[in-house]
């Protein structure tokens, strides 16, 4: 039992250093960039999509419902609300993958369809999305081709789009306006998923802190 013990203090001091790394190194320029985005599509009433696989289609999730519902300030007259999709209709996400990749490679859409899977976001998002609306994609990898196909799709409507990605950056980074990177070692997917979600939060306690200061 003391071994294990031993291993994971280990593992913990070796986990917490590459965490703290990974947070120092982070370019809070874009960072800043991002929220002031997200902010402006607030204020003048566009839409924000939010998107990802796995855990970051939690994370996608979570950054829908803190800003939908958690920066609403009690009290504030006239306040303007954030308007925030998490493609995350489990019943619209299945459907569209379940179609196939036909509805897209017969029509008119940017990216690669090798499957239903790929069209998964964009089949949500194009009901939506209008000029000056902001698609922020969520992948460790930054390869992943349903987010890819979302960031070229957002382009073609004239979108802002936005990448939060991991590792090298992946595809995603030469796409995307504005890339958010947790630049570390290829396949740390636990590392790159927890940092975006101090990302996640320093975004969102940063529009709080503007709605209670406007």
């Amino acid at each position: 039992m003391k071994d294990l013990l031993s291993e994971a203090k280990k593992f913990s001091v070796e986990f917490q250093k590459e965490n703290q790394s990974a947070i120092a190194n982070l370019d809070l320029n874009i960072i800043s960039e991002v929220a002031i985005l997200l902010f402006q599509a607030k204020e003048r009433g566009s839409n924000i999509f939010f998107f990802g696989n796995g855990g970051s289609h939690s994370i996608a999730t979570h950054f829908a419902c803190d800003f939908g519902k958690g920066t609403k300030i009690t009290g504030k007259k006239n306040q303007k609300f954030y308007k925030v999709f998490g493609l995350d209709n489990a019943a619209w996400l299945t459907a569209q993958a379940n179609d196939g990749k036909e509805p897209f490679t017969n029509g008119d859409y940017p990216g690669i369809y090798n499957h239903g899977y790929d069209g998964i976001f964009v089949g949500q998002m194009e009901n939506f999305i209008q000029e000056g609306d902001v698609a922020f994609g969520i992948s460790s990898s930054g390869n992943s081709q349903n987010i890819l196909n979302a960031l070229e799709f957002a382009k073609i409507k004239k979108a802002h789009t936005v990448a939060m990605v991991g590792f090298d950056g992946g595809k995603a980074a030469k796409i995307a306006d504005h890339v958010i990177l947790v630049k570390c070692e290829k396949g740390k997917y636990g590392l790159v998923e927890g940092v975006h979600e101090v990302i996640h939060h320093l975004l969102y306690e940063f529009a709080i802190q503007l709605e209670k200061n406007i």
